[in-house]
C-alpha cells in the first residue's frame, strides 16, 4: 500500500486558506495514489485506502468550505463525494466476502459449498459494482478533473 503523504509544514503565520489547500491537496494526492490499484481489482486494500482517503478528503473540504468560491468548491465536492459513493458499493462487497471466505474452513461440507456459491455470486455482483466507478475514473481523466482540482486548490499543477 502507498504509505500515507506528509502535509507540508503549516505554520501559524499563514493564512487559514494556505493551511487549508495544503491539507486537502494532501489528501487528494494520497487517495488518487491508490487508483491504479483501485483499477487492476485484485488487491481490496487499495478500494478501502481509497475511500477511506476520499472520506477524510471530505470532511477537510468541508471543514474549509468557507475559504473557497462557493461554486467551484462544490463543484469539485460533489465529484470527490462521487468516488467515496462508487467506492462505497464495492468495498461492501468486499467485506462480505472476506468475512464469508474467513469462514468456510469452520463449517460442514454441506455447508461450504453453499456459502462457496454465495461467493461466487457477490464476486459476481462485485464486478458489477466496480463497472461505475471504472467509468467514473474514465470520465474524470477525460474532463480532465485531477489537473482542473490542482488548479484550483494549489493555483498550477
Amino acid at each position: 500500500m502507498v504509505a500515507e503523504a506528509r502535509i507540508a509544514a503549516v505554520s501559524p503565520d499563514e493564512t487559514l486558506e494556505a493551511c487549508a489547500r495544503k491539507i486537502i491537496v494532501r489528501y487528494f494526492h494520497q487517495m488518487m495514489s491508490y487508483k491504479d490499484g483501485v483499477r487492476v481489482g485484485r488487491d481490496i486494500e487499495f478500494v478501502h485506502d481509497m475511500r477511506v482517503t476520499s472520506r477524510r478528503l471530505r470532511a477537510a473540504m468541508d471543514n474549509f468550505a468557507d475559504c473557497f468560491p462557493k461554486k467551484p468548491f462544490r463543484r469539485h465536492y460533489k465529484k470527490v463525494k462521487a468516488i467515496t459513493r462508487t467506492m462505497g458499493a464495492v468495498r461492501d462487497l468486499d467485506v462480505l466476502i472476506n468475512r464469508f471466505q474467513k469462514t468456510l474452513d469452520n463449517l460442514p461440507e454441506t455447508e461450504q459449498t453453499d456459502i462457496q456459491k454465495l461467493i461466487v455470486h457477490l464476486q459476481r455482483e462485485r464486478e458489477e459494482a466496480r463497472k461505475p466507478m471504472l467509468t467514473l475514473f474514465t470520465k474524470l481523466e477525460e474532463t480532465g478533473f485531477e489537473t482542473q482540482f490542482l488548479e484550483f486548490f494549489v493555483g498550477k499543477v
